[in-house]
């Protein structure tokens, strides 16, 4: 185990949800970096997916979003 220093607001913030749970102070902070942890990797995953999404359309000669609406609209006017 090793020791994490908070700020003192966040420590009473912590403090009252854990006599509230009735959860140890340690099993909060420990849950809550690791769903922290676990959003950062779907993040890095989804990432990849969009990259690789991207690829295959221009591979097929797609256009990103923001530049086919553009000239969409440029068009128009």
């Amino acid at each position: 185990m090793k020791t994490l220093t908070v700020t003192d607001n966040l420590y009473l913030v912590l403090e009252e949800v854990a006599v509230r749970s009735g959860r140890p102070i340690s099993d909060l902070v420990s849950e809550a970096v690791e769903a922290w942890l676990a959003d950062g990797a779907i993040d890095d995953a989804e990432r990849r997916e969009i990259d690789v999404a991207r690829a295959e359309a221009a591979e097929q000669g797609g256009v990103e979003f923001e530049a086919f609406f553009a000239e969409f609209l440029d068009e128009r006017d």
